[in-house]
Protein backbone atom coordinates (compact mmCIF):
# COMPACT_ATOMS: atom_id res chain seq x y z
CA UNK A 1 0.00 0.00 0.00
CA UNK A 2 1.44 3.10 -0.95
CA UNK A 3 2.44 5.70 1.58
CA UNK A 4 -0.17 8.10 1.09
CA UNK A 5 -3.05 5.76 1.44
CA UNK A 6 -1.41 4.19 4.32
CA UNK A 7 -1.53 7.79 6.48
CA UNK A 8 -4.94 8.29 5.00
CA UNK A 9 -6.39 5.16 6.71
CA UNK A 10 -4.40 5.65 9.46
CA UNK A 11 -6.11 8.84 10.35
CA UNK A 12 -9.46 7.72 9.13
CA UNK A 13 -9.37 4.64 11.51
CA UNK A 14 -8.00 6.94 14.28
CA UNK A 15 -11.18 9.71 13.69
CA UNK A 16 -13.86 6.70 13.38
CA UNK A 17 -12.53 5.15 16.73
CA UNK A 18 -12.85 8.81 18.39
CA UNK A 19 -15.76 9.40 16.85
CA UNK A 20 -17.42 6.07 18.77
CA UNK A 21 -15.62 6.63 21.91
CA UNK A 22 -17.49 10.32 22.32
CA UNK A 23 -20.68 9.11 20.98
CA UNK A 24 -20.88 6.12 23.54
CA UNK A 25 -19.79 8.28 26.00
CA UNK A 26 -22.38 10.73 24.88
CA UNK A 27 -24.88 7.96 25.21
CA UNK A 28 -23.70 6.53 28.51
CA UNK A 29 -26.19 7.58 31.28
CA UNK A 30 -24.72 8.34 34.67
CA UNK A 31 -26.22 6.55 37.79
CA UNK A 32 -28.58 9.16 38.62
CA UNK A 33 -29.78 9.03 35.16
CA UNK A 34 -30.30 5.53 36.02
CA UNK A 35 -32.02 5.60 38.84
CA UNK A 36 -34.29 8.22 37.54
CA UNK A 37 -35.11 6.05 34.65
CA UNK A 38 -35.62 3.15 36.91
CA UNK A 39 -38.19 5.82 38.91
CA UNK A 40 -40.04 6.11 36.00
CA UNK A 41 -40.72 2.62 35.42
CA UNK A 42 -41.71 2.03 38.97
CA UNK A 43 -43.72 5.29 38.76
CA UNK A 44 -45.55 3.63 36.03
CA UNK A 45 -46.20 0.19 37.99
CA UNK A 46 -48.07 2.08 40.15
CA UNK A 47 -50.18 4.47 38.12
CA UNK A 48 -50.98 1.18 36.15
CA UNK A 49 -51.91 -0.05 39.37
CA UNK A 50 -54.26 2.93 40.42
CA UNK A 51 -55.83 3.69 36.82
CA UNK A 52 -56.64 0.16 36.21
CA UNK A 53 -56.75 -2.78 39.13
CA UNK A 54 -57.89 -0.27 41.96
CA UNK A 55 -60.21 1.86 39.86
CA UNK A 56 -61.99 -0.81 37.92
CA UNK A 57 -62.26 -2.74 41.28
CA UNK A 58 -63.68 0.41 42.92
CA UNK A 59 -66.00 0.77 39.62
CA UNK A 60 -67.17 -2.92 40.14
CA UNK A 61 -67.64 -2.69 43.91
CA UNK A 62 -65.34 -5.63 44.23
CA UNK A 63 -64.87 -5.58 48.00
CA UNK A 64 -61.87 -8.33 47.64
CA UNK A 65 -60.20 -6.94 44.51
CA UNK A 66 -60.12 -3.45 46.21
CA UNK A 67 -58.42 -4.26 49.24
CA UNK A 68 -56.13 -6.43 47.36
CA UNK A 69 -55.23 -3.79 44.85
CA UNK A 70 -54.92 -0.85 47.20
CA UNK A 71 -52.77 -2.98 49.64
CA UNK A 72 -50.04 -3.75 45.99
CA UNK A 73 -50.42 0.02 45.52
CA UNK A 74 -48.87 0.81 48.87
CA UNK A 75 -46.19 -1.40 48.70
CA UNK A 76 -45.29 -0.11 44.93
CA UNK A 77 -45.30 3.57 46.43
CA UNK A 78 -43.51 2.39 49.34
CA UNK A 79 -40.53 1.06 46.71
CA UNK A 80 -40.04 4.72 45.37
CA UNK A 81 -40.98 6.74 48.82
CA UNK A 82 -37.52 7.98 49.09
CA UNK A 83 -37.57 9.54 46.00
CA UNK A 84 -41.03 10.88 46.03
CA UNK A 85 -40.59 12.11 49.56
CA UNK A 86 -37.47 13.86 49.00
CA UNK A 87 -38.12 15.41 45.49
CA UNK A 88 -41.97 15.99 45.05
CA UNK A 89 -42.48 17.02 49.11
CA UNK A 90 -45.65 18.59 48.47
CA UNK A 91 -47.05 16.04 46.14
CA UNK A 92 -45.98 13.72 48.75
CA UNK A 93 -48.43 14.98 51.22
CA UNK A 94 -51.21 14.71 48.68
CA UNK A 95 -49.88 11.05 48.29
CA UNK A 96 -49.60 9.67 51.41
CA UNK A 97 -50.14 12.36 53.90
CA UNK A 98 -52.26 12.16 57.08
CA UNK A 99 -56.01 12.05 56.85
CA UNK A 100 -56.79 15.21 58.93
CA UNK A 101 -57.39 18.71 57.75
CA UNK A 102 -54.49 20.86 56.42
CA UNK A 103 -55.73 24.14 57.86
CA UNK A 104 -52.69 27.62 56.46
CA UNK A 105 -53.41 30.43 58.55
CA UNK A 106 -51.96 32.78 57.09
CA UNK A 107 -54.15 31.78 53.78
CA UNK A 108 -57.22 31.35 55.70
CA UNK A 109 -57.19 28.10 53.80
CA UNK A 110 -58.60 24.34 54.67
CA UNK A 111 -57.02 21.73 52.54
CA UNK A 112 -59.38 18.52 53.00
CA UNK A 113 -56.78 15.47 52.81
CA UNK A 114 -55.95 12.96 49.98
CA UNK A 115 -54.21 9.94 49.42
CA UNK A 116 -53.60 6.78 50.93
CA UNK A 117 -54.29 7.09 54.32
CA UNK A 118 -57.54 8.61 53.43
CA UNK A 119 -57.99 5.75 51.24
CA UNK A 120 -57.20 2.91 54.06
CA UNK A 121 -59.77 4.42 56.10
CA UNK A 122 -62.73 3.97 53.27
CA UNK A 123 -61.26 0.81 52.04
CA UNK A 124 -61.75 -0.54 55.39
CA UNK A 125 -64.56 0.40 56.49
CA UNK A 126 -67.94 -0.88 55.78
CA UNK A 127 -68.93 -0.61 52.10
CA UNK A 128 -71.87 1.81 51.02
CA UNK A 129 -72.75 4.22 48.53
CA UNK A 130 -71.16 7.10 50.16
CA UNK A 131 -67.83 5.98 51.05
CA UNK A 132 -67.33 3.95 47.57
CA UNK A 133 -67.95 7.16 45.56
CA UNK A 134 -65.27 8.85 48.03
CA UNK A 135 -62.97 5.91 47.21
CA UNK A 136 -63.85 6.63 43.48
CA UNK A 137 -62.90 10.29 43.98
CA UNK A 138 -59.52 9.57 45.61
CA UNK A 139 -58.57 7.12 43.49
CA UNK A 140 -58.98 9.68 40.22
CA UNK A 141 -57.31 12.17 42.46
CA UNK A 142 -54.13 10.14 43.38
CA UNK A 143 -54.22 9.49 39.34
CA UNK A 144 -53.74 12.93 38.58
CA UNK A 145 -51.31 13.78 41.62
CA UNK A 146 -49.15 10.62 40.07
CA UNK A 147 -49.33 11.99 37.05
CA UNK A 148 -48.22 15.22 38.13
CA UNK A 149 -44.70 13.70 39.58
CA UNK A 150 -44.48 11.95 36.35
CA UNK A 151 -44.62 15.42 34.52
CA UNK A 152 -42.52 17.04 36.87
CA UNK A 153 -40.32 14.53 36.86
CA UNK A 154 -39.14 14.26 33.37
CA UNK A 155 -38.07 17.94 33.83
CA UNK A 156 -36.05 17.43 36.72
CA UNK A 157 -31.70 16.65 36.84
CA UNK A 158 -30.66 15.29 40.21
CA UNK A 159 -27.30 14.30 41.55
CA UNK A 160 -25.54 11.56 43.38
CA UNK A 161 -25.83 12.57 46.39
CA UNK A 162 -29.32 14.07 46.49
CA UNK A 163 -29.70 10.03 45.90
CA UNK A 164 -27.91 8.97 48.74
CA UNK A 165 -29.50 11.72 51.09
CA UNK A 166 -32.90 10.12 50.11
CA UNK A 167 -31.77 7.22 50.97
CA UNK A 168 -30.30 8.17 54.14
CA UNK A 169 -33.75 9.94 55.12
CA UNK A 170 -35.83 6.71 54.04
CA UNK A 171 -34.12 4.69 56.89
CA UNK A 172 -34.20 7.56 59.63
CA UNK A 173 -37.96 7.22 57.87
CA UNK A 174 -38.54 3.50 58.59
CA UNK A 175 -37.03 3.96 61.85
CA UNK A 176 -39.18 6.54 63.54
CA UNK A 177 -42.16 5.91 60.46
CA UNK A 178 -42.19 2.77 58.71
CA UNK A 179 -42.53 0.31 61.50
CA UNK A 180 -45.05 1.95 63.88
CA UNK A 181 -48.50 1.60 61.85
CA UNK A 182 -48.42 5.84 61.32
CA UNK A 183 -49.20 5.77 57.75
CA UNK A 184 -51.09 2.27 58.04
CA UNK A 185 -53.62 2.18 61.44
CA UNK A 186 -56.19 0.60 60.34
CA UNK A 187 -54.18 -1.98 57.32
CA UNK A 188 -51.32 -2.96 59.90
CA UNK A 189 -49.03 -3.71 56.54
CA UNK A 190 -46.51 -1.42 57.61
CA UNK A 191 -43.74 -4.19 57.80
CA UNK A 192 -44.32 -5.56 54.30
CA UNK A 193 -43.87 -1.78 53.87
CA UNK A 194 -40.87 -1.46 55.05
CA UNK A 195 -39.97 -4.92 53.30
CA UNK A 196 -41.01 -2.85 50.07
CA UNK A 197 -39.02 0.39 50.94
CA UNK A 198 -36.04 -1.63 51.81
CA UNK A 199 -36.10 -3.39 48.31
CA UNK A 200 -36.89 0.20 46.58
CA UNK A 201 -33.16 1.46 48.28
CA UNK A 202 -31.56 -2.04 46.93
CA UNK A 203 -32.31 -1.33 43.64
CA UNK A 204 -30.65 1.94 43.68
CA UNK A 205 -27.68 1.18 45.22
CA UNK A 206 -27.29 -1.88 42.72
CA UNK A 207 -26.86 1.23 40.21
CA UNK A 208 -23.51 2.14 42.21
CA UNK A 209 -22.15 -1.32 43.72
CA UNK A 210 -24.11 -4.50 42.50
CA UNK A 211 -22.84 -6.03 45.96
CA UNK A 212 -22.51 -2.90 48.62
CA UNK A 213 -24.86 -2.92 51.28
CA UNK A 214 -27.22 -5.84 50.09
CA UNK A 215 -26.38 -8.47 52.46
CA UNK A 216 -26.72 -6.08 55.36
CA UNK A 217 -30.69 -5.31 53.25
CA UNK A 218 -31.17 -8.86 52.81
CA UNK A 219 -30.77 -9.49 56.24
CA UNK A 220 -33.07 -6.41 57.19
CA UNK A 221 -35.83 -7.49 54.98
CA UNK A 222 -35.26 -11.35 56.37
CA UNK A 223 -35.57 -9.76 60.29
CA UNK A 224 -39.05 -8.70 58.86
CA UNK A 225 -40.54 -11.53 56.93
CA UNK A 226 -39.58 -13.90 59.99
CA UNK A 227 -41.69 -11.65 62.53
CA UNK A 228 -44.94 -13.59 62.99
CA UNK A 229 -47.20 -10.16 63.50
CA UNK A 230 -47.27 -6.66 63.68
CA UNK A 231 -47.84 -6.61 67.67
CA UNK A 232 -44.40 -8.93 68.10
CA UNK A 233 -42.19 -7.14 65.62
CA UNK A 234 -38.89 -6.23 68.15
CA UNK A 235 -38.70 -2.61 66.54
CA UNK A 236 -35.91 -1.74 68.92
CA UNK A 237 -33.62 -5.15 67.89
CA UNK A 238 -34.75 -4.26 64.37
CA UNK A 239 -33.33 -0.65 64.94
CA UNK A 240 -30.05 -1.60 66.50
CA UNK A 241 -29.06 -4.35 64.93
CA UNK A 242 -30.18 -3.71 61.26
CA UNK A 243 -31.28 -0.22 60.15
CA UNK A 244 -28.65 1.80 62.06
CA UNK A 245 -25.83 -0.83 60.70
CA UNK A 246 -27.39 -0.50 57.54
CA UNK A 247 -27.54 2.93 57.86
CA UNK A 248 -23.82 3.53 58.68
CA UNK A 249 -22.96 1.19 55.51
CA UNK A 250 -24.50 3.07 53.07
CA UNK A 251 -22.46 6.16 54.23
CA UNK A 252 -18.90 4.33 53.99
CA UNK A 253 -20.59 3.69 49.81
CA UNK A 254 -21.03 7.14 49.84
CA UNK A 255 -17.93 8.43 50.98
CA UNK A 256 -15.89 5.59 48.91
CA UNK A 257 -17.17 6.56 45.82
CA UNK A 258 -16.75 9.80 46.51
CA UNK A 259 -20.24 11.61 46.60
CA UNK A 260 -20.48 14.75 48.94
CA UNK A 261 -22.67 15.11 51.38
CA UNK A 262 -26.72 16.91 50.05
CA UNK A 263 -27.92 20.05 52.04
CA UNK A 264 -31.44 18.69 52.33
CA UNK A 265 -34.65 21.14 54.41
CA UNK A 266 -34.21 18.13 57.48
CA UNK A 267 -32.97 19.79 60.62
CA UNK A 268 -30.52 17.43 61.01
CA UNK A 269 -27.19 17.33 60.36
CA UNK A 270 -25.99 16.32 56.81
CA UNK A 271 -24.08 13.36 58.09
CA UNK A 272 -26.67 12.22 60.66
CA UNK A 273 -27.25 7.78 59.46
CA UNK A 274 -29.53 7.36 62.89
CA UNK A 275 -31.51 8.87 64.64
CA UNK A 276 -30.21 8.78 67.89
CA UNK A 277 -26.32 9.58 67.68
CA UNK A 278 -24.36 12.21 69.42
CA UNK A 279 -25.25 15.47 67.83
CA UNK A 280 -27.85 14.50 65.33
CA UNK A 281 -29.77 17.79 65.22
CA UNK A 282 -28.58 20.96 63.95
CA UNK A 283 -30.80 23.61 66.18
CA UNK A 284 -29.81 26.25 63.86
CA UNK A 285 -32.19 24.61 61.73
CA UNK A 286 -35.19 25.00 63.65
CA UNK A 287 -34.78 28.77 63.65
CA UNK A 288 -36.01 31.39 60.95
CA UNK A 289 -32.54 33.11 59.76
CA UNK A 290 -28.49 33.43 60.99
CA UNK A 291 -29.33 36.11 63.53
CA UNK A 292 -31.16 33.08 65.62
CA UNK A 293 -28.06 30.92 65.56
CA UNK A 294 -27.15 29.56 69.10
CA UNK A 295 -23.60 29.75 70.76
CA UNK A 296 -21.94 29.40 73.94
CA UNK A 297 -21.94 33.34 75.36
CA UNK A 298 -25.39 33.60 74.52
CA UNK A 299 -26.06 30.50 76.40
CA UNK A 300 -24.57 31.76 79.03
CA UNK A 301 -26.32 35.03 79.00
CA UNK A 302 -29.45 33.37 78.66
CA UNK A 303 -28.93 31.23 81.33
CA UNK A 304 -28.45 34.21 84.11
CA UNK A 305 -30.88 35.84 82.77
CA UNK A 306 -33.52 33.01 82.88
CA UNK A 307 -32.58 33.35 86.53
CA UNK A 308 -33.01 37.36 86.98
CA UNK A 309 -36.05 38.90 88.64
CA UNK A 310 -35.22 42.22 86.69
CA UNK A 311 -37.52 40.72 84.04
CA UNK A 312 -40.75 40.91 86.55
CA UNK A 313 -42.86 43.78 87.14
CA UNK A 314 -42.36 43.47 90.42
CA UNK A 315 -38.86 42.28 91.02
CA UNK A 316 -39.89 38.97 92.34
CA UNK A 317 -39.79 36.65 89.88
CA UNK A 318 -38.32 34.66 87.42
CA UNK A 319 -38.43 31.64 84.35
CA UNK A 320 -36.95 29.53 86.78
CA UNK A 321 -39.78 30.48 89.40
CA UNK A 322 -42.07 28.20 87.53
CA UNK A 323 -39.17 26.05 85.52
CA UNK A 324 -37.33 23.95 88.36
CA UNK A 325 -34.42 22.13 86.22
CA UNK A 326 -35.06 19.48 88.85
CA UNK A 327 -38.08 19.13 87.49
CA UNK A 328 -37.39 19.16 84.09
CA UNK A 329 -37.95 22.98 83.81
CA UNK A 330 -41.92 22.29 85.43
CA UNK A 331 -42.86 23.53 88.67
CA UNK A 332 -44.85 20.14 90.21
CA UNK A 333 -48.44 22.02 90.14
CA UNK A 334 -51.56 20.93 88.37
CA UNK A 335 -51.58 24.70 87.34
CA UNK A 336 -49.02 27.35 88.28
CA UNK A 337 -49.93 30.39 90.92
CA UNK A 338 -50.21 33.71 89.13
CA UNK A 339 -48.95 36.95 90.56
CA UNK A 340 -52.52 37.96 91.85
CA UNK A 341 -52.89 36.47 95.00
CA UNK A 342 -55.15 33.45 94.69
CA UNK A 343 -54.73 33.30 90.91
CA UNK A 344 -54.32 30.03 89.15
CA UNK A 345 -53.12 30.16 85.70
CA UNK A 346 -55.40 28.68 82.82
CA UNK A 347 -52.66 25.01 81.81
CA UNK A 348 -50.02 22.72 83.25
CA UNK A 349 -46.69 24.84 83.07
CA UNK A 350 -44.77 22.45 80.10
CA UNK A 351 -41.46 21.39 80.09
CA UNK A 352 -38.94 23.31 78.47
CA UNK A 353 -36.84 20.26 77.83
CA UNK A 354 -35.89 20.07 74.10
CA UNK A 355 -38.17 23.26 73.19
CA UNK A 356 -35.79 24.48 71.29
CA UNK A 357 -36.37 21.10 69.00
CA UNK A 358 -39.84 22.13 67.89
CA UNK A 359 -41.66 24.29 65.59
CA UNK A 360 -44.43 25.87 67.55
CA UNK A 361 -44.83 26.80 71.74
CA UNK A 362 -47.53 27.05 74.02
CA UNK A 363 -50.23 24.22 73.92
CA UNK A 364 -52.13 25.75 71.56
CA UNK A 365 -49.04 27.06 69.50
CA UNK A 366 -49.74 30.82 69.31
CA UNK A 367 -46.14 31.30 69.08
CA UNK A 368 -43.83 30.65 66.53
CA UNK A 369 -40.24 30.90 68.16
CA UNK A 370 -38.89 30.50 71.51
CA UNK A 371 -38.19 34.20 70.96
CA UNK A 372 -42.08 35.35 70.82
CA UNK A 373 -42.27 33.07 73.80
CA UNK A 374 -40.00 34.84 75.97
CA UNK A 375 -41.92 38.40 74.87
CA UNK A 376 -45.32 36.37 75.98
CA UNK A 377 -43.90 35.27 79.42
CA UNK A 378 -42.40 38.81 80.57
CA UNK A 379 -45.57 40.82 79.25
CA UNK A 380 -48.29 38.54 80.21
CA UNK A 381 -49.94 40.25 83.51
CA UNK A 382 -50.13 37.14 85.70
CA UNK A 383 -46.88 35.34 84.51
CA UNK A 384 -44.13 38.10 85.37
CA UNK A 385 -46.28 41.45 84.31
CA UNK A 386 -43.06 43.20 82.82
CA UNK A 387 -41.90 45.25 80.06
CA UNK A 388 -38.76 44.52 78.28
CA UNK A 389 -38.35 47.92 77.53
CA UNK A 390 -37.68 48.37 81.27
CA UNK A 391 -36.13 45.00 81.78
CA UNK A 392 -33.50 46.36 79.39
CA UNK A 393 -32.99 49.71 80.87
CA UNK A 394 -32.61 47.94 84.55
CA UNK A 395 -30.11 45.79 83.10
CA UNK A 396 -28.03 48.14 81.65
CA UNK A 397 -27.97 49.56 84.95
CA UNK A 398 -26.38 46.95 86.35
CA UNK A 399 -22.63 46.43 85.33
CA UNK A 400 -22.94 42.61 85.84
CA UNK A 401 -24.32 42.47 82.21
CA UNK A 402 -22.39 44.78 80.44
CA UNK A 403 -19.78 42.09 79.19
CA UNK A 404 -21.80 39.26 78.79
CA UNK A 405 -24.19 41.53 76.45
CA UNK A 406 -20.86 42.40 74.35
CA UNK A 407 -19.41 38.40 74.49
CA UNK A 408 -22.45 37.16 73.54
CA UNK A 409 -23.40 39.93 70.04
CA UNK A 410 -19.97 41.21 69.47
CA UNK A 411 -20.76 44.56 70.18
CA UNK A 412 -20.55 47.61 72.15
CA UNK A 413 -24.72 48.41 72.24
CA UNK A 414 -26.34 47.59 75.43
CA UNK A 415 -29.15 45.65 76.08
CA UNK A 416 -32.37 45.56 74.34
CA UNK A 417 -35.75 43.77 73.97
CA UNK A 418 -34.69 41.67 71.06
CA UNK A 419 -31.35 40.59 72.32
CA UNK A 420 -33.09 39.99 76.04
CA UNK A 421 -35.75 37.35 74.46
CA UNK A 422 -33.16 35.63 72.18
CA UNK A 423 -30.58 35.16 75.10
CA UNK A 424 -33.22 33.33 76.47
CA UNK A 425 -34.39 31.40 73.58
CA UNK A 426 -30.54 30.40 73.37
CA UNK A 427 -30.40 29.31 76.45
CA UNK A 428 -33.42 27.48 76.22
CA UNK A 429 -32.45 25.55 72.62
CA UNK A 430 -29.59 23.88 74.84
CA UNK A 431 -31.33 22.17 76.95
CA UNK A 432 -31.22 18.82 74.65
CA UNK A 433 -28.66 16.84 76.21
CA UNK A 434 -29.60 13.51 74.69
CA UNK A 435 -28.31 11.75 77.61
CA UNK A 436 -30.87 9.52 78.06
CA UNK A 437 -30.49 5.38 79.20
CA UNK A 438 -32.24 5.11 75.91
CA UNK A 439 -29.66 7.35 73.68
CA UNK A 440 -26.91 5.24 75.08
CA UNK A 441 -29.06 1.86 74.39
CA UNK A 442 -29.17 2.60 70.94
CA UNK A 443 -25.75 4.27 70.56
CA UNK A 444 -24.00 0.74 71.18
CA UNK A 445 -24.42 -0.04 75.02
CA UNK A 446 -26.81 -2.70 75.64
CA UNK A 447 -26.63 -2.65 79.24
CA UNK A 448 -28.88 0.36 79.78
CA UNK A 449 -32.21 -1.45 79.17
CA UNK A 450 -33.97 -4.10 81.18
CA UNK A 451 -36.41 -6.96 79.22
CA UNK A 452 -39.05 -4.62 80.52
CA UNK A 453 -38.36 -1.39 79.09
CA UNK A 454 -37.07 -2.72 75.56
CA UNK A 455 -40.55 -4.49 75.61
CA UNK A 456 -42.29 -1.44 76.42
CA UNK A 457 -40.12 0.56 73.40
CA UNK A 458 -41.84 -2.16 71.38
CA UNK A 459 -44.90 -1.66 72.33
CA UNK A 460 -45.13 2.18 72.59
CA UNK A 461 -43.67 1.93 69.32
CA UNK A 462 -46.10 -0.84 67.68
CA UNK A 463 -49.30 -2.06 69.89
CA UNK A 464 -49.80 1.03 71.87
CA UNK A 465 -49.51 3.33 68.87
CA UNK A 466 -47.85 5.95 70.38
CA UNK A 467 -44.96 7.00 68.30
CA UNK A 468 -47.00 7.52 65.83
CA UNK A 469 -48.16 11.08 67.60
CA UNK A 470 -44.20 10.92 69.84
CA UNK A 471 -42.26 10.66 67.25
CA UNK A 472 -38.61 9.54 67.47
CA UNK A 473 -36.13 10.52 68.66
CA UNK A 474 -37.68 13.58 70.23
CA UNK A 475 -40.63 11.87 71.19
CA UNK A 476 -43.18 15.11 70.74
CA UNK A 477 -45.03 15.92 67.44
CA UNK A 478 -42.32 16.76 65.11
CA UNK A 479 -42.23 14.90 62.70
CA UNK A 480 -39.20 12.65 61.67
CA UNK A 481 -37.21 12.69 59.28
CA UNK A 482 -37.43 16.26 58.57
CA UNK A 483 -38.91 17.96 61.61
CA UNK A 484 -40.49 20.84 60.03
CA UNK A 485 -43.45 20.89 61.87
CA UNK A 486 -44.82 20.37 65.35
CA UNK A 487 -48.50 18.80 65.62
CA UNK A 488 -51.09 19.32 67.54
CA UNK A 489 -53.75 16.51 68.75
CA UNK A 490 -57.38 16.13 69.92
CA UNK A 491 -57.14 13.87 72.69
CA UNK A 492 -60.54 14.48 74.97
CA UNK A 493 -59.02 15.45 77.95
CA UNK A 494 -61.27 15.41 80.47
CA UNK A 495 -61.87 18.10 83.22
CA UNK A 496 -61.56 15.45 86.27
CA UNK A 497 -59.98 11.96 86.38
CA UNK A 498 -63.17 10.43 86.39
CA UNK A 499 -63.89 7.58 83.80
CA UNK A 500 -67.44 6.84 85.07
CA UNK A 501 -69.08 10.39 84.63
CA UNK A 502 -66.27 11.85 82.33
CA UNK A 503 -66.38 15.42 80.41
CA UNK A 504 -64.58 17.38 78.30
CA UNK A 505 -62.29 19.98 79.91
CA UNK A 506 -63.67 23.77 79.33
CA UNK A 507 -60.17 24.86 78.11
CA UNK A 508 -61.11 24.96 74.30
CA UNK A 509 -56.96 24.68 72.69
CA UNK A 510 -55.93 25.92 69.75
CA UNK A 511 -59.61 27.02 69.00
CA UNK A 512 -59.65 29.91 71.50
CA UNK A 513 -56.83 31.62 69.23
CA UNK A 514 -58.30 30.51 65.70
CA UNK A 515 -61.88 29.79 65.45
CA UNK A 516 -61.38 26.65 62.88
CA UNK A 517 -63.74 23.56 64.28
CA UNK A 518 -60.78 21.53 63.49
CA UNK A 519 -59.04 22.92 66.32
CA UNK A 520 -61.36 22.84 69.46
CA UNK A 521 -59.62 21.15 72.64
CA UNK A 522 -56.64 20.77 69.79
CA UNK A 523 -53.19 20.85 72.15
CA UNK A 524 -49.63 20.35 71.38
CA UNK A 525 -47.84 17.35 71.04
CA UNK A 526 -45.20 17.40 73.67
CA UNK A 527 -42.02 15.41 74.37
CA UNK A 528 -42.08 12.87 76.32
CA UNK A 529 -38.35 13.10 77.24
CA UNK A 530 -37.79 13.49 80.78
CA UNK A 531 -41.25 12.96 81.57
CA UNK A 532 -41.16 10.59 85.08
CA UNK A 533 -40.25 14.26 86.07
CA UNK A 534 -42.95 16.55 84.82
CA UNK A 535 -46.04 15.40 86.53
CA UNK A 536 -48.67 16.12 86.77
CA UNK A 537 -49.75 15.69 82.85
CA UNK A 538 -51.82 16.65 80.50
CA UNK A 539 -52.32 20.47 79.68
CA UNK A 540 -54.50 21.20 83.06
CA UNK A 541 -52.63 18.87 84.83
CA UNK A 542 -55.24 16.35 85.22
CA UNK A 543 -53.66 13.17 85.98
CA UNK A 544 -51.09 12.57 88.50
CA UNK A 545 -49.40 9.53 87.53
CA UNK A 546 -48.18 7.86 84.34
CA UNK A 547 -50.51 4.49 84.50
CA UNK A 548 -53.26 7.08 84.72
CA UNK A 549 -51.97 8.35 81.22
CA UNK A 550 -51.36 5.21 79.65
CA UNK A 551 -55.19 4.24 81.03
CA UNK A 552 -56.15 6.85 79.07
CA UNK A 553 -55.31 6.33 75.80
CA UNK A 554 -55.41 2.26 76.41
CA UNK A 555 -59.62 3.19 76.45
CA UNK A 556 -59.20 5.27 73.49
CA UNK A 557 -58.93 8.77 75.08
CA UNK A 558 -61.82 10.77 75.70
CA UNK A 559 -63.83 8.67 73.36
CA UNK A 560 -63.58 5.50 74.94
CA UNK A 561 -64.65 7.78 78.51
CA UNK A 562 -67.83 8.44 76.86
CA UNK A 563 -67.02 12.15 75.82
CA UNK A 564 -68.15 12.49 72.04
CA UNK A 565 -66.06 14.80 70.53
CA UNK A 566 -67.23 14.79 66.16
CA UNK A 567 -62.99 15.73 65.79
CA UNK A 568 -61.06 13.66 67.84
CA UNK A 569 -57.78 13.10 65.83
CA UNK A 570 -57.34 10.22 68.33
CA UNK A 571 -58.24 7.01 67.47
CA UNK A 572 -61.01 5.83 69.69
CA UNK A 573 -60.66 2.47 69.35
CA UNK A 574 -59.74 0.30 72.80
CA UNK A 575 -55.53 -0.36 72.44
CA UNK A 576 -56.21 -3.47 74.70
CA UNK A 577 -53.43 -3.33 76.29
CA UNK A 578 -53.40 -5.54 79.54
CA UNK A 579 -51.38 -4.79 82.86
CA UNK A 580 -48.38 -6.25 82.38
CA UNK A 581 -47.87 -4.25 79.39
CA UNK A 582 -48.79 -1.14 80.82
CA UNK A 583 -46.01 -1.57 83.07
CA UNK A 584 -44.04 -2.57 80.55
CA UNK A 585 -44.74 0.84 78.77
CA UNK A 586 -44.44 3.18 81.83
CA UNK A 587 -40.58 1.69 82.76
CA UNK A 588 -39.69 2.49 78.96
CA UNK A 589 -40.93 5.72 79.53
CA UNK A 590 -38.73 6.46 82.01
CA UNK A 591 -35.20 5.64 80.13
CA UNK A 592 -36.41 8.49 78.62
CA UNK A 593 -34.51 10.73 81.52
CA UNK A 594 -31.52 12.37 81.03
CA UNK A 595 -28.61 11.71 83.53
CA UNK A 596 -25.65 13.96 83.66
Amino acid sequence: MPYNKKIFFLILMISISTSLAIFCKMDRKSNADLVKTEFSKDLSALQENINNQLLNAAKNKDENGIKKAFLQARLKYKEIEFYIEYFFPTTAGLLNGAPIDEIELGENLVKNPSGFQVMEELVYNVPNQENRSELLNEIKKMKLNLERVSRFNDEYEITDAQIFDAIRLEILRITSLGITGFDAPVALNSLPEAVAALGGIKKVLTVYDEEASGEKIDQSIHFIQRTSSFDEFDRIGFTTDYLQPLGSEIAKLRKRLNIPTAASGAALREGTVSLFETNAFDVDKFVGNSTMFISNEKISLGKSLFDEVMLSKNLDRSCQSCHHQSMAFTDGLVRPLGISKGKVLDRNTPTLSYAGLQRGFFYDLKAGSLEDQALDVIHQKEEMGGSLEQAAQRINTSGKYQKAMKNAYKDDSEATPWKIQHALAAYIRSLSPFSSRLDRYMRGDRSQLSTIEKTGYNLFMGKAKCGSCHFAPLFNGTQSPMFIKSEAEVLGVPAKADTAHAKIDSDLGRFGLYQYPQFKYAFKTPTLRNISKTAPYMHNGVYQTLEQVVDFYNRGGGAGIGISLDNQTLSGDQLKLNKSEIKSIVAFLTTLDDES
